[in-house]
């Protein structure tokens, strides 16, 4: 995927979020409907934080975020893992840079048993 196709397939993912909560709904909704308590969020950028956002008045427990930059990350969030450190238990790891989504799955499912899913699978969920 090129860095163009990034962009437009970030820009319709987020107008599709942003007319799902004008619709009253909210990320929150899918979790609820997977039967998933908690989570955790790959990729510490800005979708993570409006990911973030979005759940801070849901039940869904956000337990900790996983970036290659741990150290650099733009995140608001306390407890932020390397993907080579071991990782706590968690129901689903959700991993926000959708473009790289096979690559890093694969990586984590030698590491988890979590479920592993897409931000855009949240998303066009809605």
């Amino acid at each position: 995927m090129t860095l163009e196709e990034r962009y437009q397939h970030s820009y319709l993912m987020l107008q599709h979020w942003i007319e799902a909560l004008y619709l009253g709904h909210r990320v929150s909704e899918y979790f609820e409907e997977e039967g998933i308590n908690n989570i955790a969020i790959y990729g510490m950028g800005d979708l993570a934080n409006r990911l973030m956002d979005d759940l801070e008045q849901s039940n869904i427990i956000v337990n900790y975020g996983i970036d290659r930059d741990a150290a650099g990350t733009v995140c608001r969030m306390e407890n932020i893992y390397s993907p080579e450190a071991q990782l706590p238990a968690t129901e689903a790891i959700v991993v926000t840079p959708f473009y790289s989504f096979e690559t890093i799955s694969d990586m984590l499912r030698e590491k988890t048993e979590a479920r592993i899913i897409s931000i855009e699978e949240v998303i066009w969920s809605l």
